[in-house]
């Protein structure tokens, strides 16, 4: 019988680590602070930091539609 190779990187036990870390650092926080974290949170992807720009800026002008009374674009 052939032995099994054994794995060098185990993907759900990564992914486990890192969102039982993010588990702990937002626990008990509101809404609004965890949209404040969100949105100034570095981001190391390239990727995610396209996608965390372009979140910010839909976001920055849906607030501002916001607090001019119109209503969020969804």
């Amino acid at each position: 019988m052939m032995s099994k190779p054994s794995k060098k990187f185990d993907c759900v036990l990564s992914m486990r680590k890192v969102r039982d870390k993010l588990s702990v650092e937002i626990e008990g926080m509101s809404y609004d602070e965890l949209l404040k974290w969100l949105r100034t949170h570095e981001y190391t992807d390239p990727l995610l930091q396209r996608l965390a720009k372009k979140a910010a800026q839909h976001g920055d002008s849906a607030d501002s539609r916001a607090s001019e009374g119109g209503s969020p674009r969804r």
